[in-house]
């Protein structure tokens, strides 16, 4: 009976851990390479050598199309019958799902596994060759901004009373390597004036969509309009509220709905590792009606290529 009952606290105690592990996720990334290593660091011409790596989803959504590429093995090194290698070795990663924490459920992990012949090295020197390992896939950042609008009569109400007007913006991300952001001068309310004889009310905004992972966004290869740029995003913008459309939003000038792949201006994370989005909006005071207050929303959704990389080196000694 005692035996039972030890076992059977050993299993509350086991459960209990398992449930109480932490899970890890990063709100700046999508897949990271948790580890890349070569298990002879220091080896002779003509040895096998075992890279080793361990990937893990640690974003907020979804990673998919995912791969891996050795690069700075072709035309050197040699796979395990002694062929020479002719292209970046490369492993399909297909979809791994983020983690839920609310659950205590991890990020879909992967591991892959390379085992190579060292390059030919000619006897008396052991040069440092440098393998790196770069992991591609296809992620996505929504974004969702809120602010408040008002009339112009509420306005000075408010005023008159001397009450705090209410004004609380807000900006959330998904997590993972873009992020969106707002800066404070764009941040003022959004006052709806009536009385003036203006059919519609304006107001300008500038989003920046900003590369905070540690990798780089890339042009999809099928790409025919900025092949080999680099950088390209593609998604939509969606703008709802009263009486609200687009005034001008990447050459949109009317409706509530932007496509990145139909834009007039193209959406791309370069070297600056940010960009900026202008997307000013007007509202139809016929629309707009007597409302005191009320608020006007952005929905973004993004999509894009990205990649994250790592390199071991070996030092190769030159065989006898």
């Amino acid at each position: 009976m005692k035996k039972y009952l030890i076992l059977l606290i050993l299993a509350v105690v086991v459960v209990a851990g398992c449930t109480g592990k932490q899970v890890s996720q990063d709100v700046n990334s999508g897949l990271t390479i948790n580890s890349f290593t070569a298990t002879e660091p220091q080896t002779t011409s003509g040895d096998m050598v075992l890279f080793d790596m361990e990937v893990d989803n640690i974003g907020g959504t979804t990673a998919r199309n995912a791969q891996v590429d050795l690069f700075g093995v072709e035309g050197q090194w040699r796979d395990s019958f002694g062929n020479l290698i002719q292209d970046t070795q490369t492993k399909q990663l297909g979809t791994l799902r983020p983690p839920f924490p609310l659950r205590n459920i991890p990020g879909d992990m992967k591991l892959v596994q390379w085992q190579l012949m060292t390059p030919n090295i000619p006897q008396g020197i052991a040069p440092n060759k440098q393998v790196e390992a770069r992991v591609t896939y296809d992620y996505n950042t929504s974004g969702h901004f809120t602010i408040g609008a008002m009339s112009e009569d509420e306005y000075r109400r408010q005023q008159i009373n001397n009450q705090q007007i209410t004004f609380t913006p807000e900006i959330v991300n998904s997590e993972g390597p873009l992020h969106l952001t707002i800066s404070d001068t764009f941040l003022k309310p959004i006052i709806v004036d009536t009385t003036s004889p203006d059919a519609f009310e304006t107001h300008p905004f500038q989003f920046v969509l900003t590369n905070v992972g540690g990798g780089f966004p890339i042009t999809p290869e099928d790409d025919s309009r900025i092949r080999g740029a680099g950088g390209k995003l593609e998604g939509t913008i969606d703008v709802f509220g009263p009486g609200v459309s687009f005034d001008d939003c990447l050459g949109a000038t009317s409706g509530t709905h932007v496509d990145l792949d139909d834009s007039e201006i193209l959406v791309r994370v370069r070297d600056n590792n940010q960009v900026p989005i202008a997307c000013s909006i007007k509202i139809d005071k016929s629309q707009w009606g007597n409302r005191p207050e009320d608020s006007v929303e952005f929905v973004f959704n993004i999509f894009y290529r990205y990649y994250n990389y790592k390199t071991v080196t070996v030092n190769v000694v030159g065989a006898r």
